[in-house]
Formats: structure tokens, sequence, C-alpha cells
């Protein structure tokens, strides 16, 4: 059953009550004069898509090319033939070709693109969507019939093409609404997990929605949090300084004489912790471990360029004092 969260007027947050792990939360526009909008409404169950594509659908809009986004965009491609998929470019390639997405997120080097590839066509019944239409994140859409002008924000990071959304009302009678997809303000914070996802982008990513949002007077939602309706001024500042709290940890876990590597590193709470991975399947662990590795390379490669740690070899590293 799909959950309605009212943000303003015609705008809702929706999201399966499914208890499964692998899921993500939408916007729905709702508009009688020339079909709804969605983004990001992959759902869970395919009756839930059925529920939405009961009503005329004028566009859809994928943030990113990440399975719990887009494992069920077949159903609406098959449901509604003529809807309009709009995909980020490059993602859109991934959502036409899987093998590509396995090799450019780093699964398959890693020796798990064809159990992840299983994992999306077996478990989560992904299908490749032929149909989908590029946009350049940064585009804007207007619906005027609908009173909604649409901009799409480049936030790149946590994927090649990430895009947030601005949703204006262009009759000023609504709220502005920022959707920043998986910019870090779910329970987790920033991931940057895949072997595309750049620390660097994703923190001038945090910084872009963040200037956006001081400088406005935004509701904030996202694909795996709350509603913000209030002004919070620290809100994506959190996420920076989680993120530099992580580069501490592993700084601290680290000596100066006792050379250390990914072993005494991996699964010791920096993202993940043994409690959370030992009652894991191996082949789910197998992911887990392959996120964290990599975004705590990703945190020993900026370590290495500031000279804060030392390379002894081995894939193993000293604090330099």
């Amino acid at each position: 059953m799909l959950i309605y969260e009212k943000i303003v007027d015609g705008i809702f947050l929706i999201y399966s009550d499914s208890k499964f792990w692998y899921k993500c939360r939408g916007i729905l526009i709702r508009n009688e004069n020339i079909g709804n909008i969605l983004i990001d409404c992959n759902c869970y169950y395919p009756k839930e898509i059925q529920t939405l594509v009961r009503n005329p659908i004028e566009a859809y809009f994928v943030s990113h090319v990440h399975l719990d986004h887009t494992f069920n965009l077949h159903y609406y491609e098959e449901l509604v033939p003529n809807i309009k998929i709009h995909c980020p470019i490059p993602e859109i390639d991934y959502l036409k070709d899987f093998n590509k997405f396995i090799k450019d997120n780093g699964t398959l080097d890693y020796g798990i693109g064809e159990g992840f590839k299983m994992f999306a066509f077996k478990v989560l019944k992904f299908k490749e969507v032929n149909s989908a239409i590029g946009f350049n994140p940064g585009q804007e859409f207007e619906f005027k019939s609908a009173n909604i002008k649409l901009k799409t924000i480049p936030i790149p990071g946590h994927s090649p093409a990430q895009t947030a959304f601005s949703i204006e009302d262009t009759t000023g009678k609504r709220r502005k609404i920022l959707f920043v997809a998986d910019i870090g303000l779910g329970q987790m914070g920033a991931h940057y997990g895949f072997s595309y996802g750049d620390l660097n982008d994703v923190r001038e990513s945090i910084k872009r929605i963040e200037e956006i949002y001081l400088n406005d007077d935004y509701i904030v939602t996202s694909s795996h949090g709350p509603i913000f309706f209030k002004k919070i001024p620290a809100l994506f500042d959190n996420i920076l300084i989680t993120m530099e709290e992580k580069e501490r940890d592993i700084l601290n876990m680290l000596d100066s004489s006792n050379p250390k590597g990914l072993k005494d590193l991996i699964f010791k709470g920096l993202f993940f912790d043994e409690a959370v991975t030992k009652p894991l399947s191996e082949e789910r662990k197998l992911s887990v471990r392959f996120f964290e590795h990599n975004m705590i390379m990703k945190h020993i490669k900026e370590l290495l360029e500031q000279e804060k740690i030392i390379d002894v070899g081995n894939n193993q590293w000293i604090l330099n004092k």
C-alpha cells in the first residue's frame, strides 16, 4: 500500500509501506488538466504502480539510476505505452544497458557484478527500459496547465548525474519544494560507495544545494528521509560535518608505527559494523563490503594526497607524524 504525505496542496511524498529494505521515496504532483507528474515513484509492489497509473501521467522523472529508484520502471513502460520517462544523461545508458551499469559502478571489477545483476533481474525483477528520454541536469521543464516549473539541479557524486529538483508553483501560491534525492539526508548520510562516486563532487553538490536552500523559502525532502517544513540552517552542513568525522575516525584508527590496512578498518563501525553485517547472507555481506571498501578508500586517497598518512606498501598505511 502507498503512503501519501502531503507536502503542499496537490503535491505528496509517496512511498510503499513494504518492510523491504531496498526502496525509495518519490514525489507525486497531481494535475487533473494534463496528467500527474512523478519523480522517483519506483514504489515496491507492482499493484502500487497500477494504482498510480489509473490517472493519466504527463511525465515521469528519474533522479539517478540506482536500483532502488528504477527496478520497477518497466511497469510504467508496460502499463502506459506512451509515457515520457525523463532520465539524466549519461545515466540513461544504464537503464538501457545493465552491463554498462555494472562495469561503470565497479561491481564487475570487484567480482560481484554477476551477483549484483542476478539480484537486479531475479530478486527485484528489473528490466531494461528502452523508451526513456535523456535530459541534461540543469534543464528546466514547465507544465503550464499545472502551474508547475521543474528545475533540475546537478548533484553528482553519489552517481555520475544524480539530479535534484526544485518544484515551483508559477502562481506563487504554494511554497517551493526541494527534492534532493540521495544527497545524504537519510540515516546513513552521504553515500559514495560505488566506484564512480567522487568525494569532491559529493561535497560540491551538498554546498550547491545548501546555497539554494538557504537563499529561498523551501520545503525539503529526499529519497530516504522525512519532510523538513521549517528552515534548518545546518541541515546540509551536518552532512559535510559527518563526512569529515569519518575522515577523523580513519586517522584515529591508524598509528605512526604499526601499519594497518583495510582489514583493520572494514566493518569496524566507520560505515557498517559486525553487528549489522553478521546476520546478512554472504552475498549481501559482499555487497556491503564493496560499498564500505570504496568509501574508505576514497578517504584514504584524500588523506594520502593531504600527506596526513603514508603508504607503506601492501595496501597498508601509517600516520605521517
